[in-house]
């Protein structure tokens, strides 16, 4: 898939879903739209969110399709898109509360969120920004050594069998997917923002820790697929880290489980 195909179908993507979100914005439901504990709570604020939401996805799309035929390069799209993802996460979560809020104080009566249990994130935040900065600074380091497509999935043998132009095989895991663990752990604070999951405050410190186990398993596995690429590693170590990863990801989603109930 060449850089301008992807870029292309990012955006159609996402202008497909901001099409879906805006058509379903005055219909709660489980499959499409902005969701988050204060949209199932109140009508309003999925109402407000999802026409925010739908809005800022097909007007963004557009912008980002075209950038796409203007030449953008791959880095900038990637930034670009990430810092659109972010804002609608933020806003849409302002919105929803906001609108939640303001129900609160009418005749509406909306559900309820859960007691707010204070968790401190900021240790678990700062972990997983330091995994981050260790797989960029990996990542320059070896960069001279990358060639100019690199593998990007591999068997269960371990083989590579999917490439990637070396600038998006590199920078997408970072730049798209690990800030989504970031999130995550950032929001885990709100009570409304995941109400389905009753956690104690032990059980939040758990998810946490999850989270955070989580990201660093995937900052490990993709340092050796850079290490493999610049000719450092053998692609079985690739296999051994994926079955490594799997074991102790059991292992966290059974320990949420033990931990999510337990008292302080």
């Amino acid at each position: 898939m060449s850089e301008l195909v992807f870029e292309v179908f990012i955006s159609l993507t996402l202008l497909a879903a901001g099409l879906l979100t805006f058509a379903f914005r005055n219909r709660r439901n489980y499959f499409i739209g902005f969701r988050i504990g204060y949209t199932y709570m109140s009508d309003r604020a999925w109402r407000e969110t999802n026409t925010f939401a739908g809005l800022f996805m097909m007007v963004f799309s557009v912008l980002l399709l075209g950038l796409a035929l203007a030449g953008l390069g791959i880095l900038t799209f990637i930034l670009t898109m990430l810092a659109g993802v972010v804002f609608l996460t933020v806003a849409g979560f302002r919105v929803a509360k906001k609108a939640y809020e303001e129900e609160e104080l009418s005749i509406e009566a909306p559900e309820k969120p859960s007691e707010k249990i204070e968790v401190n994130v900021r240790p678990y935040l700062v972990i997983q920004l330091l995994g981050l900065v260790a797989y960029i600074i990996l990542a320059a380091i070896l960069w001279d050594k990358l060639p100019e497509r690199v593998a990007i999935h591999f068997n269960a043998s371990g083989e590579p069998d999917n490439f990637a132009s070396k600038t998006l095989g590199t920078l997408l895991f970072p730049l798209v997917v690990y800030p989504l663990f970031l999130v995550m752990t950032y929001f885990l604070r709100e009570p409304a923002f995941a109400p389905l999951l009753r956690f104690s405050r032990r059980g939040w410190k758990a998810f946490a820790e999850f989270t955070t186990v989580m990201a660093l398993g995937l900052v490990a596995i993709d340092s050796l697929v850079l290490l493999y690429n610049a000719g450092q590693v053998p692609s079985s170590w690739i296999g051994y880290s994926v079955w490594t990863f799997l074991i102790v990801t059991i292992g966290m989603i059974f320990r949420l489980f033990w931990a999510r109930g337990e008292g302080t």
